[in-house]
C-alpha cells in the first residue's frame, strides 16, 4: 500500500530518494523539482519510470548555501525572482566553488556536529580536512 511516501534506497552509505521527496516537501510539481536539481547541479538517476537523487548531496549543498555570508539562492519558480534587488544579489545556479566547498570534510564535520553526532567522528573529519589543506598547499 503506497501512502505517498517517497521511496529510498541506500547504496554504500548514499541515500537515494525519489523525486517525490522534493515535490511533497516544497509543494512543487515534478517539472519544478527537476529544475531544482538542475540549479543545484545534482544529476538525477532514472530507474524505469522513477527518478531518484542523492539526498546527502542535496543536504550538503543546501547547508553551504544557507551558511552566514552566503549570497542567497533563488530557486526556480520562486516568487522572489520578481524582486530585481534579490536577483542581482542572489545566485540562481550553484557555482563550482560551492560544489567544492560542499565536498570538504569540514562541511561534513559541521553537519555532524550540528546533528549531535559523536564528537570523535567530527574530530576525524576536521583532521582529514587539515591534511587535505596541507597537501593542496604543498602542490602549489
Amino acid at each position: 500500500m503506497d501512502l505517498g511516501t517517497p521511496k529510498t534506497h541506500t547504496f554504500g552509505g548514499n541515500e537515494l530518494v525519489e523525486l517525490k521527496h522534493l515535490e511533497t516537501t516544497f509543494e512543487i510539481s515534478r517539472r519544478v523539482a527537476l529544475l531544482y536539481l538542475k540549479a543545484l547541479r545534482i544529476q538525477p538517476l532514472y530507474f524505469k519510470n522513477e527518478i531518484y537523487f542523492s539526498l546527502p548531496t542535496f543536504n550538503r549543498i543546501i547547508f553551504v548555501l544557507s551558511q552566514p555570508g552566503s549570497p542567497g539562492f533563488l530557486f526556480p519558480a520562486s516568487t522572489a525572482k520578481a524582486n530585481a534587488i534579490l536577483c542581482k544579489k542572489s545566485l540562481t545556479r550553484v557555482t563550482d566553488a560551492i560544489l567544492e566547498e560542499a565536498k570538504t570534510p569540514r562541511v561534513l564535520a559541521e553537519m555532524a556536529a550540528a546533528s549531535g553526532l559523536d564528537m570523535s567522528m567530527v574530530k576525524k573529519l576536521l583532521s582529514q580536512d587539515n591534511v587535505n589543506s596541507k597537501l593542496k598547499k604543498d602542490e602549489k
